[in-house]
C-alpha cells in the first residue's frame, strides 16, 4: 500500500524502472539463494549456508554467533513490524478498542500457524492467497467504476523522470515487498529439491506479487486525487468506505503471510543454532517480537525501514560472496548461463546497495 504513493510521485517511466528492475533483481537473487540451498545439502535456514561458505578461520565462531544475534534481531524486528502495522490497521476500522488488543489477537492468531509447522503455514498461505486474489479483484471491479479522470490526466502528464532520490526510493519500496528469501528454504525442502519446480516457483511467486503491486498502484491512481502515503486512505476517500474494509483486509492478510513465512524462518534458525525444541524456539523467536511492539515506541513504517534496509544489506554482502564460494567449480543446475555470468552478480550486488540507500529517502 506504500508503493502508489511512491509511483505517483516519480511519473510512467520512472514506476516502469522501478517496477521491472525489482522484479529481474529479485528473481536473480532467489534463484542464487535457491542454488546455495542446494549446493549446501542443507535447506533448513540461510544461516547454515553462511556457517558452511563464509564463517571460517580462528574467529568462525566469533563470527557466527555475532551474525546469528543480527540475524534474529533483525527478524524480530521483521515480526515486529506485522504485529505493529495489523494493530494500526484495525484499530482504525475499531477506533474505540486499545491497539495493543489487536496486536495481541494478530499475534495469537498468527503464531499459532507457525507452532503448527511447516505443512499448515504452506496450506494456511495458499488459503489466503486465494482470498486476497477475490478481495482484489472486488476492488478492482469498484475502482473501475470510480475512475477520476482528473487523476488520470494528472498522471499522464508525468512523462519525465522525477528526481533520480524518488525512482531509487520507490525501486527499494517494491524490492522489499519481493523479498521472500526467508520463504526460500520452505519452498526447497516442500518441492523436495525439484530443480525446475522451484525455479519455477520462484518465476510465478514473484510474479504474482508484481502483478498484485500493479493493480493496487493502477487503483489507487486512477481514483484518488492525490495518492496517500498508505494508498488505501486516499483511495477509500475516493471511492467509498467499501476499499477501506476491502483494503484493510488485504493488507492485514498479506502480514499474516508474511509473519508465517518469517515466523517459522526464525524458528528454523534459532533451533538450529541453540539446539532447543522446536516449542521452544518458537517461543525465543516470536514472544520477544510482541514484546518489542509494547515496550519500543514505533509503528509499522519505522519498523519496516529498519529490517528493510538491515535485510537488503545482509544480501548483498553476505549472499553474494557466499553464493561465489558454493558455487565455484561445480555445476551451476538452478540458473542459466547468463544469469551465472559475473556482469549479472555484479549488477545484483550492486542493486541490492542501491536498495539500502533507497530504504532511507523521504519522497
Amino acid at each position: 500500500m506504500a508503493i502508489p504513493y511512491f509511483i505517483s510521485k516519480i511519473g510512467i517511466p520512472g514506476g516502469i524502472i522501478a517496477f521491472l528492475s525489482a522484479y529481474l533483481i529479485s528473481v536473480l537473487m532467489h534463484l542464487m539463494i535457491a542454488q546455495i540451498l542446494l549446493n549446501t545439502g542443507d535447506t533448513a535456514d540461510i544461516l547454515s549456508a553462511f556457517n558452511t561458505y563464509l564463517f571460517r578461520g580462528k574467529l568462525k565462531n566469533v563470527l557466527k554467533t555475532g551474525f546469528f544475534i543480527i540475524m534474529v534481531v533483525v527478524l524480530e524486528t521483521n515480526l515486529a513490524a506485522y504485529i505493529a502495522g495489523a494493530a494500526e490497521i484495525t484499530h482504525d476500522i475499531f477506533p474505540d478498542v486499545p491497539e495493543y488488543f489487536f496486536g495481541a489477537g494478530f499475534y495469537i492468531l498468527a503464531a499459532i500457524v507457525v507452532l503448527l509447522g511447516l505443512h499448515a503455514v504452506s496450506i494456511s498461505e495458499k488459503v489466503t492467497v486465494c482470498v486476497m486474489g477475490a478481495i482484489l479483484f472486488m476492488a478492482a471491479l469498484v475502482s473501475a467504476g470510480n475512475v477520476n479522470a482528473s487523476a488520470c490526466r494528472a498522471f499522464l502528464l508525468l512523462k519525465g523522470f522525477r528526481e533520480t532520490a524518488g525512482i531509487v526510493a520507490a525501486y527499494s519500496m517494491i524490492m522489499f515487498s519481493f523479498s521472500a528469501i526467508f520463504a526460500l528454504p520452505q519452498v526447497t525442502e516442500l518441492l523436495e529439491n525439484d530443480e525446475r519446480a522451484i525455479r519455477k516457483s520462484v518465476f510465478l511467486g514473484l510474479f504474482i506479487n508484481l502483478v498484485i503491486s500493479l493493480i493496487v498502484t493502477v487503483c489507487a491512481v486512477i481514483t484518488s486525487p492525490e495518492v496517500t502515503k498508505v494508498a488505501v486512505v486516499g483511495w477509500a476517500e475516493a471511492v467509498g468506505g467499501i476499499i477501506r474494509i476491502l483494503g484493510s483486509l488485504f493488507i492485514l492478510l498479506a502480514m499474516f503471510t508474511s509473519y508465517w513465512s518469517i515466523g517459522f524462518a526464525t524458528c528454523g534458525i534459532i533451533s538450529a543454532r541453540t539446539k532447543k525444541t522446536f516449542g521452544l524456539s518458537f517461543v525465543l523467536a516470536t514472544v520477544p517480537a510482541l514484546l518489542i511492539t509494547f515496550i519500543i515506541p514505533g509503528g509499522f513504517m519505522e519498523y519496516m525501514k529498519i529490517a528493510g534496509g538491515a535485510v537488503a544489506v545482509i544480501i548483498s554482502l553476505m549472499l553474494i560472496p557466499t553464493y561465489l564460494i558454493c558455487t565455484k567449480g561445480k555445476k551451476v543446475s538452478m540458473l542459466k548461463p547468463a544469469e551465472t555470468s559475473m556482469i549479472t552478480v555484479a549488477v545484483v550486488f550492486v542493486m541490492y546497495l542501491v536498495m539500502a540507500a533507497g530504504s532511507f529517502i523521504s519522497v
